[in-house]
């Protein structure tokens, strides 16, 4: 019963504001934790990064995670530290090129103190486990602005309740692609058990993360997003519906059953998605409200 939620604006806006106001709107689907991800079509400069690390408040953890960076071959310019609950959320921006970032990933994660939640030159994760206005607070989510962003409320009916199994999940194996999912992925090992044959690193039990995997595996194989998307229909079992966004994209899908909810909103300056038509309300009434079919997918460029 979780809540997913996506805005796209034509050009740029507030996507904290309004992808916040969302995520309130859906917080009854779900407490158990809340997410977001923000994207900018302009990204930052070039071989520029942004890399969200989650920390163990231990001494020297800072060197560690720097020592992990420059070792994979990155240049650190900037560092936001941020401690809560006896952990980091730390922020950093790294100059290196494309190739190079996964192996900085791996060596951050290969610290045992540290994990990355998000890297990417045009995305920046948001996520903990906790509420909305929580997570509003902590991190001030209204002072991000940006051409599209998507969320997440979290209720759990299977895998950990924590913040490595919050929304939304990545891929680090193609940058600025993030995956927010309402629903149960029935063919999850048999399907995890190829993507794995293939390459691909998983880092929780999570059935949402299986799904972002899979379309980065069509996404780097050359096909479109829209491609991607109707492939998992036929592909992935069980009642699902899911928002995935690229850097410059928008997609969202319903199972072939419908048995998953999912309403948008097009026609108007703001186009978004949402399990509810509750969380579009805020937008007013510019455009058309109309339930995503069963089976359809959906997708929406940046303009």
């Amino acid at each position: 019963m979780c809540g997913i939620a996506g805005v796209m604006f034509n050009g740029t806006g507030e996507v904290g504001v309004l992808l916040t106001s969302m995520l309130r709107g859906l917080q009854h689907r779900g407490l158990d934790s809340a997410g977001v991800a923000f994207f900018n079509t302009e990204g930052r400069g070039e071989d520029e990064y942004v890399i969200r690390v989650f920390t163990k408040d231990v001494v020297g953890v800072i060197s560690k995670v720097s020592t992990a960076i420059a070792e994979a071959g990155g240049d650190i310019r900037n560092i936001s530290i941020k401690t809560m609950n006896g952990y980091g959320f730390d922020r950093y921006i790294i100059k290196a090129k494309e190739g190079d970032v996964r192996r900085i990933v791996d060596k951050i994660n290969g610290t045992d103190y540290s994990k990355v939640l998000s890297a990417g030159r045009r995305m920046d994760i948001i996520k903990d486990a906790t509420t909305v206005d929580e997570l509003d607070s902590n991190f001030e989510l209204g002072k991000f602005s940006g051409s599209h962003a998507i969320g997440h409320v979290r209720f759990s009916t299977e895998s950990n309740v924590d913040l490595l199994h919050a929304h939304p999940f990545q891929s680090f194996d193609h940058l600025d692609v993030a995956l927010v999912h309402n629903g149960q992925i029935t063919n999850y090992w048999k399907s995890r058990e190829k993507l794995e044959r293939r390459g691909f690193k998983f880092q929780t039990n999570n059935d949402s993360e299986l799904i972002v995997h899979y379309i980065v595996e069509r996404l780097n194989g050359g096909e479109r997003l829209s491609d991607a998307l109707e492939a998992s229909v036929a592909d992935l079992d069980g009642p699902f519906s899911y928002i995935v966004a690229t850097g410059t994209e928008i997609g969202m899908v319903r199972d072939k059953l419908g048995l998953r909810p999912m309403v948008l909103l097009e026609g108007g300056n703001i186009r978004a998605v949402a399990s509810e038509e509750s969380a579009l309300r805020i937008l007013g009434k510019e455009g058309t409200v109309r339930n995503v079919k069963p089976g359809e997918a959906v997708v929406w460029s940046a303009r």
